[in-house]
């Protein structure tokens, strides 16, 4: 009785419980891991072969390159730099990312599902996770094909031709600087963010008040239920994270707004 009560909480590891059915990682893993390495490396090979990429030119110490990118796996991050202040988007950001996937396993409350990715069984772990995976690809391909001069933003095939010598048409010239950008007032900014923060904790709970007899509310009160408290405060702390962080893109891009909250200490 204790056993199966164990097998019930999150963070059991079922693979531990007597009886448990047990397959040989050979060939059941291993010979599908070797294939999948096989087609990526033939992949790659094909890419190698029709893209060219050659090295740049010499290093020159007294010229900065307009615009000087960092290398693709990097750019993601060097694009944050647009929207939120260096040490959110360059450490905290890339710290709360890797804390989350670390907590994955402790805040997992469906034990008799470790092993499977069936999507109607986890939707909100895999359509988290696709959500957050995408839109870091978004910020690589924003960085590397549409940051011209000035880290400004150039539309391929528009405004420049990717890959050419040049980063203008002929009579095109470079763009400006753009709107001038704005920081909201202090207090507008504190009471922005202390109502996003009460809104995104609560939102999830009065949803299932509210909509008691919906099919989609009851499994939603009953994940709830099975978080408990903290789990739940660490579970929709990175959700509006990831939320605030589209909050904040949009509304640089669409209002010029800088930053919520600016102060000599810190700026969001």
């Amino acid at each position: 009785m204790e056993e199966q009560v164990r097998s019930d909480k999150s963070g059991y590891m079922l693979m531990n419980k007597p009886g448990y059915p047990r397959v040989s990682s050979w060939p059941n893993l291993i010979w599908i891991i070797f294939l999948m390495m096989l087609f990526i490396t033939i992949i790659l090979w094909g890419v190698s072969f029709l893209a060219y990429a050659p090295l740049e030119e010499m290093a020159e110490w007294a010229k900065t390159p307009n615009p000087a990118k960092a290398p693709w796996y990097f750019i993601g991050l060097q694009e944050l730099l647009v929207y939120f202040d260096p040490w959110i988007a360059g450490v905290m950001l890339p710290q709360q990312i890797l804390i989350g996937l670390m907590l994955i396993p402790y805040v997992d409350v469906t034990p008799t599902e470790q092993g499977n990715y069936d999507f109607r069984k986890r939707r909100f772990a895999v359509g988290f996770f696709t959500v957050g995976i995408s839109f870091w690809f978004l910020l690589i391909v924003v960085g590397q094909l549409l940051r011209g001069p000035s880290w400004q933003l150039y539309w391929p095939f528009i405004d420049y031709d990717i890959g050419s010598g040049t980063w203008v048409r002929e009579g095109v010239h470079l763009k400006e600087g753009g709107a001038a950008l704005k920081s909201l007032p202090l207090g507008t900014g504190l009471a922005l963010i202390i109502g996003f923060a009460t809104i995104g904790m609560v939102l999830p709970l009065i949803v299932t008040k509210l909509f008691p007899n919906s099919k989609k509310v009851k499994e939603l009160d009953y994940y709830l239920k099975e978080l408990g408290y903290i789990k739940y405060f660490v579970v929709q702390s990175h959700v509006m994270m990831m939320v605030g962080t589209f909050v904040k893109i949009i509304l640089r891009l669409g209002f010029n707004v800088k930053y919520i909250i600016e102060t000599p200490w810190f700026k969001i």
